[in-house]
């Protein structure tokens, strides 16, 4: 009785919603490019107590490279990025359990956000991004 239609799985509400839920928009993306640079700029910042820090600076550091990289491409309009992608990165960034980026190894982390890196397409200008990240971080 109901076939087809927007009542039944197979119709066209539901299809429709399945893939709106699986489009990521610019301002999802701007969202999480400005957690990844806020992480990076918590890291950074001496003046909070080491007591109140939920990450260590020098875990951070050591992913700040390839994070950058992520928020690079993130920002960047010309580049298509997944759900599975985006959802990675919110992992990373907030799950305080699982994630390396809360633990206590910074190869651990650098190791992540390189394998987070991977998930996300990357042009010239994004890599120009990371190389100049890389420098920045080193000196």
């Amino acid at each position: 009785m109901f076939v087809n239609n927007e009542i039944t799985d197979r119709g066209l509400l539901h299809k429709l919603l399945k893939k709106v839920t699986s489009d990521v928009t610019m301002d999802e993306r701007e969202v999480w490019a400005r957690s990844v640079d806020g992480a990076l700029k918590d890291a950074a910042n001496p003046s909070t107590m080491v007591r109140s820090r939920l990450t260590r600076p020098a875990v951070v550091f050591a992913a700040a490279p390839a994070l950058s990289a992520v928020a690079a491409v993130l920002r960047d309009d010309k580049v298509a990025v997944s759900r599975e992608a985006l959802d990675a990165v919110r992992k990373f960034i907030t799950d305080g359990i699982d994630s390396p980026l809360y633990g206590r190894d910074p190869l651990a982390a650098r190791r992540g956000a390189d394998a987070l890196r991977s998930l996300l397409p990357a042009d010239e200008t994004v890599r120009r991004a990371h190389e100049v990240a890389r420098h920045s971080t080193a000196a």
